[in-house]
């Protein structure tokens, strides 16, 4: 099963994410080893000022193939905000990938509900800021875009892929063997 890190980052010029008018500015991934959620390739960016937002949706749609479930399993954050996201804005372009495909048919690891444990059942927080120390929020994307200071947010995208897989890697390690904890405990196994 060959699992991806994936984020998207977007223009987002109101306080909510508008998924139908925010451009997508680039979408990155990169391979992960299944058994350890270790790296297996480069982080790869692709980066709509370099072509178009056309071009990068084109060219992950070809990577991603929707209709080919198990080729691309995303691993990541609030995917639902970047399916959204995807969408519509493939739709935008002509391509059509129903939401059912992403959200139902299409294997995916949201580590989302696994931050809000750490988090003492609270939504408010559950963040990689908080959990992996991630220096910024995101929110200044849209400002480093109109700025064209597209270096800012390379660096933005290498240091939360790093700091996600890492926190992601130490789960895949540890969560195996306190679900054997509790098993024992519970006389699941024996």
């Amino acid at each position: 099963m060959p699992e991806y890190y994936l984020d998207i980052e977007t223009d987002t010029r109101g306080l909510k994410p508008d998924h139908e008018n925010d451009e997508i500015l680039t979408i990155q991934f990169q391979r992960l080893e299944s058994k350890t959620g270790g790296k297996e390739g480069d982080l790869i960016i692709l980066k709509s000022w370099e072509s178009s937002e056309k071009d990068v949706l084109e060219r992950f749609y070809s990577i991603f193939s929707p209709d080919d479930s198990w080729k691309f399993v995303p691993i990541g954050l609030n995917l639902s905000l970047d399916f959204f996201s995807l969408h519509y804005r493939w739709k935008r372009i002509g391509i059509e990938v129903p939401l059912r495909i992403l959200f139902d048919e299409h294997p995916y690891i949201d580590i989302k509900p696994i931050l809000v444990i750490f988090n003492r059942g609270s939504f408010k927080g559950a963040n990689l800021q908080k959990f992996t120390g991630k220096e910024h929020s995101g929110i200044e994307i849209s400002e480093w875009y109109a700025k064209k200071d597209y270096a800012a947010i390379e660096e933005y995208i290498k240091d939360e892929a790093d700091k996600f897989i890492k926190l992601y890697q130490f789960s895949k390690q540890r969560f195996p063997d306190m679900w054997l904890e509790f098993a024992k405990a519970s006389k699941i196994l024996t």
